[in-house]
């Protein structure tokens, strides 16, 4: 018997082992697909800190994902993300086809600039367009495997904070509460593939934006970016809803700094009153020292 129950020991602590070890190898395959994707959408790179996935729980938790700037400009990074989570419906992760009824974003920080003319949304909009073949040099994708497809019923995006910046002028933050994309991917039953999802994820924060606050971005940043949006296409039927009054919010930080400009201006008014009262004391006492003795000598002569 006691043989008996050491096999049965052993065979336990195979599976933990084999589970353990299917658990990590899923985690870095997941991570390994996320950052591939990402760097293949944006053209830059994509890095996360860390992720897991329960298999058991059908829920995926991830924290510290970050897109780099592209060279040249200022911030280290385009964009970056605290933490998320996805639930998955178990019985799709056997299939091609993964459904997730709920995707979470928390805390995105993102960061356009613009120096010289050029910008770098500008520069991953570009990118971004030749891999959805919207460019003027689509991009092929050299024969990679597609991989599984997520259908994604409700995308949800939290507190996005929006930094833009013209370098060396003006800069205006810009606080987005939420925003929900609904039905990723259910178009015609297809879903979407993993390394598309980014794009998908970039366009709708880059839209609400331009929608939402465009006309108080500087520099014309709010053009561009409709521009570079309408060069990327459409990436997929589904709908984007912001939550919270991000117009309110980014206006009022529009009209302080225009406040503040103003009380400057004023500023600058007085004291150019200021000089030229005293530029005219400078001159009567010119005219005096080179000019003035001579008048009035010649009207005493008269």
């Amino acid at each position: 018997m006691k043989w008996i129950k050491r096999i049965v020991v052993l065979l336990v602590l195979v599976v933990v082992l084999v589970g353990v070890i299917g658990v990590i190898a899923i985690d870095r395959l997941t991570k390994a697909g996320i950052e591939q994707g990402g760097t293949y959408a944006m053209g830059v790179e994509t890095k996360l800190n860390s992720i897991h996935v329960g298999l058991f729980s059908g829920t995926v938790s991830l924290e510290g994902l970050s897109i780099a700037n592209p060279e040249g400009f200022k911030a280290e990074n385009f964009m970056s993300l605290g933490d998320g989570s996805v639930e998955v419906t178990l019985g799709s992760l056997m299939g091609d086809k993964v459904e997730v009824p709920l995707l979470t974003l928390n805390h995105i920080n993102l960061v356009l600039e613009k120096d010289k003319g050029t910008a770098n949304y500008q520069v991953i909009l570009d990118h971004l367009a030749k891999m959805t073949g919207g460019g003027d040099e689509p991009v092929e994708d050299a024969g990679a495997e597609e991989g599984k497809k997520f259908v994604i019923k409700e995308l949800v995006i939290t507190d996005v904070r929006v930094k833009a910046e013209v370098i060396g002028g003006m800069s205006v933050p810009i606080t987005i509460p939420e925003i929900r994309l609904t039905d990723i991917g259910t178009e015609s039953d297809k879903g979407v593939l993993l390394k598309d999802l980014s794009g998908i994820i970039l366009t709708a924060i880059l839209s609400s934006v331009v929608e939402q606050a465009g006309d108080l971005l500087p520099g014309g940043i709010g053009e561009g970016l409709s521009g570079g949006l309408a060069a990327v296409g459409d990436l997929g039927s589904f709908g984007v809803q912001v939550i919270g009054d991000v117009t309110a919010q980014a206006g009022e930080m529009a009209g302080k700094a225009a406040e503040k400009l103003g009380e400057g201006a004023e500023v600058l008014g007085e004291k150019a009153k200021e000089a030229g009262e005293a530029v005219g004391k400078l001159s009567e006492g010119l005219g005096g020292l080179f000019g003035g003795k001579k008048e009035k000598q010649e009207a005493s002569e008269e």
